[in-house]
């Protein structure tokens, strides 16, 4: 695990002038005036840059620059797998023509490992997982991305081929962020990293209108982007960048009869979890879990202790250390008090809830739990800290527990974590893909319980959940949207969960975005056309959440950036492309399994199944419930004290795109109704300004077209 940054000469571009002159396979351009010493130049500036993210690699950091100094790559560590001076990056061949940065756990490296001595007698110079990029690339090309399997991502350079190699895991578990900017190809894990080299970040305002951030490869800064999951970018000999896929989800045809038998299918979902959670146990360090309370990490908790009872791992290098859960709880005085209304008492109730099952799922386990208390004086405490580290706004708060979490992980002396995230994407868990499920019959399984009747007395039932939910989140339904785009879209695309700010009169210019047209139509035209007309609809919508949602928020706010704000390696099973693939491709009536006895639809039906041995009864019978946090707070309280400190006229007007006369009572407003919208939204706007000043970002202001 690790942060990384690289930084690559564009010929010709911004004062650099391309040479024809080569040594050693490398191209040189030349900085005129700019410098005598470029590569040293390049050099400090990795540095610096590494330095801003080193809560990403505590441990030891390197890098490696061109002797002309037009290609840097840098890199700090945070020890996992293969500790000491043998794992430090970047990684180089014998021959020293080809370099390599990585961030993140590259699994069956051993095997890997093995097999490339064999074919090419490479040879390895550590234990680390990482190290085997360089074998595989030098091997197989740019297709040994194919090979990978892990939550990664990495940059290659080749000086043979004049090759630079930007890549991300199939899912975007692992951030890269890439921008063009005074002549250079830039990219690093975080967006801060990329200060040093003298980036200056401006807002994205159509980005923050139309939501690309939230849902394409845009982000909230004007001209950075990331790289999209299951693909890479290429510079070739200093100058032309293409982009190119290496992966992507697929499901089955909706007409096409599914012939295996429930519990050959059952056991298929087993034997590759068990094996996702099984490599991702191995480690040289502690390992923990995450233990929600909810049946995901309960699952993945339950088979970490079959496989260690097992024998078949063990933990750190010695195979000494005990397996550890840890949650976080949010206790009465985060925001849910006595006098709370019926609906904010019960996820109050809900949230204490979650732990007693997750510590009660531990003592049925027989593993140690830890739980990180959250009042609302610790919210507010580390409110501007945690978006700091997450690098943009999430509406719902969260994303500070998770970022409290992951302080105790580290305390507790904890590397690594395992976390239950993704189930609900690939065992279609979320409410919102109930609707989706019911829109059309599964012809896949011919065992399907419902007759058409019911199925669309269930549709209209789970219609109006989802617009009750949406309205809770946005303020409406989703019904201003035009006919044929909510028709073609998933349930959860036709309203976004994002609430409403009060944008300045001038970013009218750019018309009026609708975010989720930009959802739909970030997916290509082929695409469209299979989720359409191929796919069951459940299928469709889980790709576009898979391609939107996941990867830009989930995996974002409450994943990678909340885990390494404190050095901790955050890996997920229900992510190993394996299982997934092997999920895409089984029946909806198999995800969600509608009981006629009951009356009821079950989601993640194979889920239980598969993991019944490892759970209790209680969470095998529970329903599916989010982790949430507060979103309510009384009236002088320290949330209160917070939001009127950053929304104020200075504040709002410094960012240039909030209007600040549609938001001075937005404060007030909220705490004295408790809106969850009205707070949702003020968050957000509080959120907007921690950014804006923690980058320095410069007030938006109407284009000069």
């Amino acid at each position: 695990m690790c942060g990384i940054t690289a930084a690559i000469t564009l010929a010709g571009r911004s004062g650099y002038s391309r040479t024809t002159s080569a040594t050693n396979g490398r191209l040189h351009a030349d900085r005129g005036s700019q410098s005598s010493q470029p590569s040293a130049d390049l050099q400090a500036q990795l540095a610096s840059s590494l330095d801003v993210i080193k809560h990403r690699g505590p441990d030891s950091y390197g890098t490696w620059t061109s002797p002309d100094g037009n290609i840097g790559l840098g890199s700090c560590r945070l020890e996992i797998n293969g500790l000491g001076p043998g794992g430090d990056q970047p990684f180089t061949n014998s021959d020293g023509t080809i370099h390599a940065v990585v961030n993140g756990e590259l699994y069956d490296h051993q095997r890997i490992r093995n097999e490339m001595i064999k074919l090419s007698g490479f040879k390895f110079r550590g234990g680390s997982d990482s190290e085997i990029v360089v074998a595989l690339y030098e091997y197989y090309g740019v297709s040994f991305l194919s090979k990978l399997r892990g939550e990664f991502a990495l940059c290659v350079y080749d000086s043979k081929k004049q090759l630079f190699l930007a890549a991300r895991d199939r899912s975007g578990v692992k951030p890269l962020f890439w921008t063009i900017h005074d002549g250079r190809l830039l990219l690093a894990s975080e967006a801060k990293a990329l200060l040093p080299f003298d980036w200056l970040p401006e807002w994205d305002v159509r980005s923050i209108m139309d939501l690309g951030w939230f849902t394409e490869e845009r982000t909230i800064f004007k001209g950075l982007r990331k790289i999209r999951p299951g693909h890479y970018i290429t510079c070739l000999s200093l100058d032309h960048i293409s982009e190119g896929q290496y992966w992507d989800h697929d499901y089955p045809d909706k007409d096409i009869l599914e012939t295996r038998s429930e519990a050959e299918m059952i056991e298929g979902v087993r034997e590759r979890l068990l094996d996702a959670v099984r490599v991702r146990l191995q480690a040289d360090v502690p390992v923990g879990i995450h233990l929600s309370g909810g049946i995901d990490s309960s699952v993945i908790a339950g088979m970490a202790k079959h496989l260690l009872d097992k024998g078949e791992v063990k933990l750190g290098n010695d195979g000494t250390h005990r397996l550890r859960c840890l949650g976080v709880a949010f206790d009465k005085t985060s925001g849910f008090d006595e006098s709370s209304t019926d609906k904010y008492q019960g996820l109050w109730v809900y949230t204490l809830m979650r732990a007693a099952i997750a510590e009660r799922t531990a003592d049925f386990l027989g593993v140690d739990f830890q739980k990180a208390h959250m009042n609302e004086a610790e919210l507010a405490a580390n409110f501007e800290e945690a978006v700091w580290f997450d690098e943009q706004p999430h509406f719902e708060l969260a994303f500070i527990g998770k970022h409290a979490l992951s302080k105790l992980t580290q305390d507790s002396g904890i590397k690594t974590i395992i976390s239950g995230q993704g189930s609900d994407e690939i065992f279609g868990g979320y409410d919102v893909f109930m609707r989706d499920y019911l829109r059309e019959p599964d012809k896949a399984w011919p065992e399907e319980r419902f007759d058409d009747s019911k199925r669309l007395e269930k549709l209209h039932t789970a219609g109006l959940a989802a617009e009750k939910m949406f309205k809770t989140w946005t303020g409406h339904d989703g019904a201003q949207l035009p006919e044929q785009l909510r028709l073609e879209i998933p349930t959860f695309a036709a309203s976004l969960p994002i609430p409403p700010i009060a944008l300045a009169p001038w970013t009218s210019c750019f018309g009026k975005p609708i975010p989720q047209a930009t959802m739909i139509e970030n997916i290509d035209e082929r695409m469209r056309n299979v989720m359409c007309t191929r796919w069951h609809p459940l299928h469709a919508a889980q790709y576009l959440w898979n391609k939107t949602a996941l990867p830009n928020m989930l995996l974002t706010n409450l994943s990678d950036r909340t885990e390494m704000s404190h050095s901790v390696e955050g890996r997920v099973p229900f992510l190993d492309h394996n299982l997934m693939e092997y999920v895409n491709h089984l029946p909806p009536s198999i995800k969600l399994r509608y009981d006629p006895e009951t009356d009821m639809v079950t989601e993640k039906w194979i889920l239980r199944q598969a993991s019944r041995p490892f759970i209790t009864d209680e969470l095998y019978t529970r329903k599916k419930h989010p982790y949430a946090a507060p979103v309510v707070f009384p009236v002088g309280g320290p949330m209160h004290q917070l939001m009127s400190k950053l929304i104020t006229q200075e504040n709002v007007e410094a960012l240039g795109f909030v209007d600040w006369n549609g938001t001075r009572d937005l404060v007030e407003k909220a705490f004295s109704t408790q809106d969850s919208v009205v707070l949702r939204s003020a968050f957000g706007v509080a959120q907007w300004v921690v950014l804006g000043q923690r980058f320095g970002i410069p007030k938006a202001v109407k284009p000069d077209w």
